[in-house]
């Protein structure tokens, strides 16, 4: 009976703790403690993750999705929009193929410079 008193006694008193912040700006790292952490020999061990932070670095376009094809003429012509590689907001790709629309002229500049005949919305947005 002692021995299991001794035992829940072991496993709820108050544990040793301490934080280690490690910080990169690289997807893949290693690091060296300096000095080496020390622990004692004997001893049970845990180890947890607490908190991640990361950016936001995942390319939603890249090679596989990254051309965008519209027609001003109701399907007569096509022309392709390719975005480069990276992170990008709808707003983003959006403001990318209206630009690339008004240096073609394919925008109503008659009524206003700034009408374009095709708009991107986040699906909350979406009618």
């Amino acid at each position: 009976m002692e021995d299991i008193l001794r035992k829940i006694e072991e496993n709820t008193a108050p544990k040793d703790s301490f934080q280690i912040t490690i910080s990169n700006n690289k997807t893949y790292f290693i690091t060296k403690f300096n000095p080496p952490l020390q622990l004692k020999k004997g001893k049970q061990y845990e180890m947890a993750l607490l908190n991640l932070e990361t950016y936001y670095s995942f390319p939603n376009i890249d090679a596989t999705n990254n051309n965008f094809k519209y027609s001003p003429d109701g399907g007569s012509n096509w022309f392709t929009v390719t975005i480069p590689e990276g992170s990008y907001e709808i707003r983003d790709i959006d403001a990318a193929i209206k630009q690339h629309m008004k240096t073609n002229g394919h925008y109503d500049s008659q009524n206003d410079s700034q009408k374009y005949y095709m708009f991107l919305l986040p699906p909350t947005a979406a009618p």
